[in-house]
C-alpha cells in the first residue's frame, strides 16, 4: 500500500479551527433551565419525606413481611434519588491552560495478557502523543512477543518477577524506574490521540493539582454497553451519565474520582501517600480517595483524549463491573469513608454516593419478588384503596421523570430500565466488598468480538420464568374463586356493563385474598419484569452477534478501482482487516469471489492503495455491493489505515456525535411549540471529494446539509473564505458534480487539532454555487 500525503490547498491557511469541546456543550446545557431543575429537585425531597412519612401509615397488617419489603425498596428509591440530586447540582467545566514547556513526563501502558495488536494499536499512540515524553510498556504477562513489540517501537519495555498486586503492583515497579515528575497511564486498549498531554498538564500549574483525570470513552460503539449505537445515531451507553454528570460535579467538590487510564499523577504526590494502593482491585478510585485525604486538588477534564475498547459482551460487562462494585465498596471500607479525617462533607458523600449506588441491586431483586409473592398467596404489599393505589403508583413515575430531567438527557426512562435489569446481578455479588477480603484482579479480555453464554443470563431467564408463571397461577386463582373484586373492579365492571359512571368509594378497603384488582397490578408488574428480561436478553444476543474481530467504522471513504476506466464507489463499513464497497455500476468490473482487487481509498491524511480480496457481492439498483478481506503485505502499511479509523474525532463530527436524550421539559417545551419531539436534527451528510489544484478530485471531506438547510464542510485542508471550489459527492445513488463557496468557519466539537494520521480537521460554512 502506498500514501499520497496531502498538501494544503492555500498559500494563506485559515485561522486555527474553532472549538466548540464536549465540556463546553455540557455547561451549556445545564445551564439551560438550571433553576426549573433545581426547584424540581427541592420540591420532590419534601414532596417524598411526606410521602414516606404517610406510606408508612398504609403498611397492611395482614402481609407486614411483603409490605414492609415494598416500603423499603422506596427508602432505597428514594436514597438514590438523593444521590442523583446530590451528584448533579453544580457542572464544573474546566477550559485547559497551554501546557507549560519542559516538564518531564512519563506514560505507562500496563499490559497483561491482551491481543498483542491491540497492545500495538496502545503504545503507537501513546509514543506519538506530541507533548515530549517517554513511553513504558509495562508487562504483566512476561511475553517475548510484547518485547519484541516494544523493541521495534522504541519504547521501554518492564517486566517484574512476580504479578504481585496486579496492576497496581505493576504500575508501582514501573515508578522505580521512572525519573519524570509526571506519570500518565492507559490501559492496554486505550489508543491516545496526540494531544493528550497539551490539555492535560497546564492545569499542574497549580502546585497543589495532583492528578488530572479524563473520561474513558471508546470507539467500539456495537458493544453491549452502548445503546442502538448504529441506529439512532447516538453515542450513549451506560457509563455516559457518570462521565458528563457525576465527575464534573464531583469535580466542582474536588471529589472526581480516578478510574485509571488517560490520568496524569504528579509523581511527588504519589510518593507522599506510598504510591499506587494495593490493599483493593480498584486502585483508581483509591489512588484519588488518599489524594483527598492528604488534602490535595485533582482535576476532571471532560474531554475525552483516548478511545479504548467497551465491553463486547455481558460477560466482559460482567467482569469489569463487579471488579469495580467490589473494589469501589472495599476502598470506601478500607479508608473508612463515613469517620476518616481529611476530607470536606462534600467530598464525603461524593466517594459515599459511589457505594450508595449499589443499593439497586437489591432493590431490583426486591421489585421482582413482591409481585411474584402477591401473585402465589393473594397478598397485598400495601392496604389497597383506589386513593393510595393512584398516590403509590405516581411515585415510581415521580422518581423517573425526576431521574431524566436532572440528567440533562443523559438519562433515559427505557435504557435505564434495560441497563439496571443488567445490573442487579453483579451490584448484588459486589456487595460483598463491604465484608470480605480483597478479591483477585480479573482483566477484562479487551477483545472487540462478542460471546454469547446463557449462563450470563440465568439471573435474568429466572426471573422472567418465574414472572411469567407467577402471573398464569395467580390467574387460575383467580378464576377459582370466581373473580372477585373490589370496589374498583365493581366500578369498571357497572361502567362496562351499563355504560354509566357509578359512585364509587376512593377510600373503601380492598378485601382480602385474590381479587381481580390485585392480580390485574401484580399481574401487570410482573409482567412487565418479564418483558424488561425479554428485551435484555434480546439485546445480549443480538450485540454477541452484530461484532466482529475488528471494530467496523461505518464511515463513509471515496474509492476509486485501479485500472484504465475510472470507477469511483464508496466505502460503506471499514476496519482494519475488512471493507465493504458500495460500486456504482453493475458491469463495471467482473468481481469474483475469491478474487483480489486493487483500489484507492482516499481517506483523511491522504489517498492510501488497498487491496480487497472479495468474499461477497450483491446487487442492488444497478451497483454492486462488495465485501471481503483487506490483503497485507506489512505492518506499516496496516498502521497506516490503523491511524486514520482510530482518530475517533474526525468521524464523529458528522456520525453520531451526541450522547444525549430528550429530557421531560424538553418534550413539553417542544409539544407547546408545535415542533418536533426529537432530540437530534437528522443531518444529511455525503462523503466528498474536493478539487486540489491540478491534482483532480483527490481531498476527502464531509458535506453536511441540515434540516434548516444550512450546510457545513468537514475537510482535511485549510481553505479560503469566499473561494468557490468544485467537489464531487459520492451518495448512495451515484456520483454528482457540483461547486460550493466557503462562507465562514464553523465550530469543531473536540478539542483535536490532529489525528494519530497527521490530518488536522476543519469545519466550515457553505452554500451551493449554481
Amino acid at each position: 500500500m502506498q500514501t499520497q500525503q496531502k498538501t494544503n490547498i492555500t498559500e494563506q491557511p485559515a485561522e486555527p479551527a474553532q472549538r466548540h469541546s464536549v465540556s463546553a456543550q455540557m455547561a451549556e446545557r445545564f445551564a439551560r433551565r438550571r433553576l426549573w431543575r433545581r426547584f424540581i429537585a427541592a420540591a420532590y425531597i419534601l414532596l417524598l419525606i411526606i410521602y414516606l412519612l404517610w406510606r408508612f401509615t398504609i403498611i397492611n397488617p395482614d402481609s407486614p413481611a411483603l409490605s414492609i419489603t415494598y416500603y423499603v425498596t422506596e427508602c432505597i428509591a428514594f436514597i438514590l434519588g438523593l444521590t442523583a440530586i446530590f451528584n448533579s447540582w453544580h457542572y464544573n467545566h474546566r477550559t485547559p491552560p497551554p501546557a507549560p514547556k519542559g516538564l518531564s513526563v512519563d506514560v505507562f501502558v500496563p499490559t497483561y495478557r491482551e491481543p498483542l495488536d491491540i497492545i500495538r494499536r496502545t503504545v503507537m499512540a501513546a509514543k506519538a502523543i506530541r507533548y515530549p515524553h517517554g513511553t513504558f510498556l509495562l508487562d504483566d504477562g512476561k511475553r517475548d512477543e510484547v518485547k519484541a513489540l516494544a523493541e521495534e517501537l522504541g519504547v521501554t519495555y518492564l517486566r517484574r518477577p512476580d504479578s504481585k498486586h496486579a496492576k497496581a503492583g505493576n504500575i508501582n515497579h514501573a515508578l522505580q524506574h521512572s525519573k519524570a515528575d509526571f506519570v500518565m497511564t492507559f490501559d492496554a486498549d486505550h489508543i491516545a490521540l496526540p494531544h493528550a498531554l497539551d490539555v492535560m498538564l497546564g492545569f499542574f500549574d497549580d502546585e497543589n493539582v495532583v492528578m488530572v483525570q479524563t473520561p474513558q470513552d471508546y470507539y467500539n460503539t456495537d458493544a453491549f454497553q452502548y445503546l442502538n449505537a448504529r441506529r439512532t445515531g447516538g453515542l450513549w451507553h451506560d457509563q455516559s451519565a457518570f462521565y458528563n454528570i457525576a465527575e464534573p460535579c464531583a469535580d466542582a467538590s474536588n471529589a472526581a474520582s480516578c478510574v485509571g487510564t488517560g490520568v496524569v499523577y504528579r509523581r511527588s504526590a504519589l510518593d507522599k501517600i506510598g504510591g499506587i494502593p494495593c490493599e483493593t482491585v480498584t486502585e483508581d478510585i483509591h489512588t484519588s480517595l488518599k489524594l483527598h485525604k492528604a488534602g490535595y486538588q485533582t482535576v476532571f477534564l471532560n474531554e475525552p483524549i483516548a478511545y479504548g475498547i467497551a465491553a463486547a459482551d455481558l460477560g466482559e460487562y460482567y467482569k469489569t463491573r463487579h471488579r469495580w462494585g467490589h473494589g469501589n465498596l472495599h476502598a470506601l471500607r478500607h479508608e473508612n469513608i463515613l469517620f476518616c479525617k481529611g476530607l470536606t462533607w462534600r467530598q464525603r458523600l461524593h466517594y459515599l454516593s459511589l457505594g450508595l449506588i449499589y443499593l439497586e441491586g437489591w432493590q431490583q431483586l426486591l421489585l421482582f419478588i413482591i409481585p411474584v409473592v402477591a401473585l402465589i398467596w393473594g397478598l397485598q404489599p400495601f392496604t389497597i384503596t383506589v386513593f393510595n393505589m393512584l398516590i403509590v403508583l405516581s411515585f415510581p413515575v415521580l422518581s423517573y421523570l425526576l431521574l431524566q430531567e436532572l440528567g440533562c438527557g443523559f438519562s433515559r426512562y427505557w435504557a435505564n430500565e434495560l441497563f439496571s435489569m443488567a445490573r442487579w446481578p453483579v451490584y448484588l455479588t459486589s456487595t460483598a466488598g463491604l465484608f470480605g477480603k480483597k478479591i483477585s484482579f480479573n482483566s477484562s479480555s479487551k477483545n472487540i468480538q462478542g460471546k454469547t453464554d446463557w449462563r450470563m443470563m440465568a439471573p435474568q431467564l429466572t426471573v422472567t420464568i418465574i414472572s411469567l408463571l407467577a402471573v398464569f397461577y395467580g390467574v387460575i386463582r383467580l378464576t377459582a374463586t370466581g373473580f372477585p373484586s373490589g370496589p374498583l373492579g365493581s366500578y369498571f365492571y357497572l361502567w362496562l356493563t351499563t355504560r354509566t359512571l357509578p359512585a364509587i368509594d376512593i377510600y373503601e378497603v380492598m378485601p382480602r385474598g385474590y381479587t381481580v384488582e390485585l392480580v390485574a397490578i401484580a399481574g401487570f408488574w410482573a409482567l412487565y419484569n418479564a418483558l424488561r428480561g425479554i428485551f435484555f436478553m434480546r439485546k445480549v444476543l443480538h450485540d454477541a452477534k452484530n461484532t466482529h474481530d475488528f471494530f467496523r467504522f461505518r464511515i463513509p471513504v471515496p474509492v476509486l478501482l485501479n485500472g484504465r476506466d475510472k470507477i469511483y464507489g464508496r466505502m460503506t463499513a471499514l476496519s482494519e482487516d475488512w471493507a465493504a464497497l458500495h460500486i456504482y455500476k453493475s458491469d463495471a468490473a467482473p468481481f469474483t469471489k475469491g478474487k483480489d482487487i486493487t483500489l484507492t481509498a482516499f481517506m483523511p491524511a491522504g489517498a492510501l492503495q488497498l487491496t480487497l480480496r472479495v468474499e461477497n457481492i450483491t446487487q442492488e439498483n444497478g451497483c454492486n455491493t462488495v465485501a471481503g478481506s483487506l490483503i497485507w503485505t506489512s505492518a506499516a502499511d496496516r498502521d497506516q489505515l490503523a491511524n486514520g479509523l482510530y482518530s475517533v474525532d474526525w468521524h464523529r463530527e458528522f456520525l453520531h456525535r451526541s450522547a444525549y436524550f430528550l429530557t421531560p421539559s424538553d418534550v413539553l417545551l417542544s409539544c407547546l411549540r408545535f415542533q418536533p419531539v426529537s432530540a437530534h436534527s437528522k443531518n444529511d451528510w455525503q462523503a466528498i471529494l474536493l478539487q486540489s489544484g491540478d491534482d483532480g478530485f483527490t481531498d476527502y471531506g464531509i458535506l453536511i446539509r441540515r434540516p434548516d438547510r444550512r450546510q457545513s464542510l468537514i475537510v482535511f485542508s485549510a481553505l479560503q473564505q469566499g473561494q468557490h471550489y468544485n467537489i464531487m459527492a459520492f451518495t448512495k445513488d451515484g456520483v454528482s458534480s457540483s461547486a460550493i463557496k466557503v462562507a465562514g468557519e464553523g465550530h469543531l466539537h473536540s478539542l483535536v487539532e490532529k489525528g494519530l494520521d497527521g490530518a488536522a480537521p476543519h469545519r466550515y460554512i457553505v452554500t451551493t454555487v449554481a
